[in-house]
């Protein structure tokens, strides 16, 4: 180097400045100003960098932790079980499952309740006796002759109620008793004449409409029906007065 620069003052010319030796890579480069150092590169989850200073990346969300399990769980509804899936309870034994039908079978009532169920029972097979019963044809016959016409026999218990009521009166009126004994024989002789002319009518029905069925037991079965109030004859009326059956 000595030799080099008395070569160049003896010649005259300048001295030529050695080249900078490059700097290595991790050197900083000379200037007049400070070389900032360059920003770091920003990893994948990292954000971009601006004229705002570098903002912390957002900290990765933690795995879920644990549930505590001091914690009670929310109730859920149990799910009906379809058919062929496991049964979420044990099978009943047979003792478990002769008490439920028991249960079911002899339930407690009390007694107002046991009494209107055995009033319906009765009530239910006595219809059923009733209607098997009254079933023949001849006594359908008899119920409709006796129901499509007008019998004296329907006023006779409402009419011997009144004139037992006016027997009260005797001590008021004492000729009452009199009079209403004598109203009374006309009364049940006008029914019994009635009931007659009903039997007569209802032979002759029947030799029409079903020719050699017996009249056994039909006289006593049309009387007691022509002095029942029409709204309690069993089983109800199906013609109405005068109407054709």
């Amino acid at each position: 180097m000595a030799l080099f620069r008395r070569s160049t003052e003896a010649n005259g010319s300048s001295p030529v400045e050695p080249s900078p030796a490059r700097p290595g890579a991790g050197a900083k480069k000379s200037g007049s100003s400070p070389v900032q150092p360059s920003p770091a590169r920003p990893g994948p989850g990292a954000k971009k960098s601006g004229s705002s200073p570098l903002r912390p990346a957002p900290a990765q969300p933690a795995p879920a932790a644990r549930k505590n399990r001091s914690t009670p769980a929310a109730p859920v509804a149990p799910r009906p079980t379809p058919p062929g899936a496991k049964k979420d309870r044990p099978t009943p034994t047979r003792r478990e499952a002769e008490a439920a039908r028991r249960q079911r079978v002899n339930r407690t009532l009390s007694a107002k309740e046991s009494r209107r169920l055995d009033a319906q029972q009765n009530r239910t097979q006595r219809l059923r006796a009733v209607s098997a019963r009254e079933a023949v044809p001849e006594k359908t016959l008899m119920r409709d002759h006796v129901d499509a016409r007008f019998n004296l026999g329907e006023f006779l218990l409402p009419s011997l109620v009144v004139i037992l009521a006016l027997t009260f009166l005797a001590s008021a009126v004492p000729r009452i008793t009199y009079v209403t004994t004598i109203v009374m024989y006309v009364f049940l002789l006008a029914v019994l004449l009635d009931c007659y002319l009903m039997w007569r009518g209802f032979k002759r029905v029947l030799a029409e409409r079903l020719p050699g069925t017996s009249t056994r037991g039909l006289l006593l079965y049309g009387v007691n029906r022509a002095i029942q109030i029409r709204r309690f004859r069993m089983p109800a009326p199906r013609v109405k007065r005068g109407e054709v059956y």
